[in-house]
């Protein structure tokens, strides 16, 4: 049933990934050696065979083995699709139970009425939502490695058809707040090292935490005035 799903061309393209993955492990593990030379030796009979007939059987064999082995990815000892994006998972999970917090509500921007009444709040609101949310996606991101990421979104490219919806759109989801974080921060062209970026990003944070703190006491002052 699940081949049905996928043409063979599809599958024997996932076995050459799955080779690839197992050798990674191979002279640590032997079960991975053990499989990645299995799956290798079946897929070199495919190019041996001199009938059309034969060579479609072994194919079909082939794919099997592949689907199996898929099916049954937990145990087997490779880096599965999204496995290091775990913690990140199990934040947007927990925010999925609520409200995001982030959500532009209208009345931050469509109200005159409330606007006018109530201004100091609203720009302070507005300073909350906007400073937070970057601070949201800089952290995010912030937890995972760009090689990782990249690695995941290969995944996706070359063999999305057998990922499911929630490994795809939860890459998917931090490379598009990922392009949103590096078009904030890229200012200068100039390289930097990988501890002036944490620097930089703390800097970047603590900028946004004072500026929504600045805000508060500036409206505390303004309330405090009015009464």
């Amino acid at each position: 049933m699940e081949q049905l799903k996928h043409s063979e061309e599809e599958i024997l393209k996932l076995g050459k990934k799955l080779i690839a993955e197992l050798e990674l492990v191979y002279t640590v593990n032997t079960l991975a050696r053990w499989m990645g030379h299995y799956l290798v030796e079946l897929m070199n009979n495919i190019d041996k065979c001199e009938s059309k007939q034969e060579k479609s059987e072994l194919q079909k064999e082939c794919c099997n083995v592949i689907l199996e082995i898929w099916e049954k990815r937990e145990r087997i000892p490779i880096e599965k699709p999204t496995e290091k994006l775990k913690p990140i998972i199990d934040v947007l999970s927990l925010l999925k139970k609520n409200e995001h917090p982030f959500i532009r509500h209208r009345f931050l921007g469509n109200n005159n009425g409330l606007r006018n009444k109530n201004s100091n709040w609203l720009s302070f609101l507005e300073i909350v939502k906007n400073n937070s949310e970057r601070i949201y996606r800089k952290s995010i991101i912030s937890m995972i490695s760009e090689e990782l990421l990249e690695k995941d979104k290969e995944w996706i490219e070359k063999h999305g058809s057998f990922l499911s919806d929630d490994e795809k759109s939860v890459v998917e989801y931090l490379d598009s707040i990922k392009e949103i974080t590096i078009s904030f921060s890229n200012d200068s062209e100039k390289e930097i090292t990988e501890n002036e970026k944490i620097e930089n990003l703390f800097i970047d944070l603590e900028e946004q935490l004072d500026e929504q703190k600045e805000e508060l006491l500036r409206l505390k002052k303004q309330v405090l005035n009015n009464l």
